[in-house]
Parts: structure tokens; C-alpha cells; sequence
């Protein structure tokens, strides 16, 4: 995880890994977590399907509300870029406290 990331080839932070990814399926999203949030339709985890998104606030002081964002896998479940690039359990109560809920990518 580096801030600023968005190659595969050297580091990505979260939003960075979530625009490569959906880059790869043709599908242009934009480059910070705030402005993908602003970029989806919102709904709450429970309605969520593989491959929307999943947003959170107050991870690190960021001045924006949204300061971190992940691809929702299913099962409870988010790929994301944290610290190993990796997946993480929606029910810890770390994320929990964090969430804000999923958007879905408008078509």
C-alpha cells in the first residue's frame, strides 16, 4: 500500500487499486474514494452484490468524508488495498464502525 498509488507494477492505495480494476473490465471510474463514493448509487451492505463498492470514513484524517474504499466480493467480504493489498471480514468490528455502506457503478 503506498498513498498515491495506482500502478500495479510499483503500488496502489485503495482507490487507485479499485479505478485499475474496473479499468481492466472497461469501466472508467474516478481516481480518489470521495469522487468514486459521489460516483455510485448508494445502498446499504445488506443489498450489496460482487463487484460494487464498499465505502468507509474516519480511517485515517483525510479532509474528505470518505477516506477508504473497497470492492465488495461477497459473502461479507472486500478485496481492497490496506496493508497487505488483500481481503478483509466486513463483520470485524473495525470495518463496522467505519462503514458508510456500498455504491453500485452507474451503468
Amino acid at each position: 500500500y503506498v498513498y498515491g498509488g495506482s500502478n500495479p507494477n510499483t503500488s496502489f492505495d485503495c482507490s487507485g487499486l479499485v479505478q485499475w480494476c474496473y479499468g481492466k473490465a472497461g469501466i472508467s471510474l474516478p481516481r480518489t474514494a470521495q469522487a468514486q463514493y459521489d460516483a455510485t448509487q448508494h445502498l446499504p451492505l445488506s443489498q450489496a452484490k460482487a463487484g460494487d463498492l464498499v465505502f468507509f470514513h474516519s480511517t485515517y484524517n483525510a479532509g474528505s468524508y470518505v477516506t477508504h474504499v473497497g470492492i465488495y466480493v461477497g459473502n461479507n467480504q472486500m478485496y481492497h488495498a490496506g496493508d497487505p493489498i488483500g481481503y478483509a471480514d466486513l463483520s470485524s468490528s473495525y470495518w463496522q464502525q467505519h462503514l458508510i455502506g456500498a455504491g453500485r457503478v452507474k451503468q
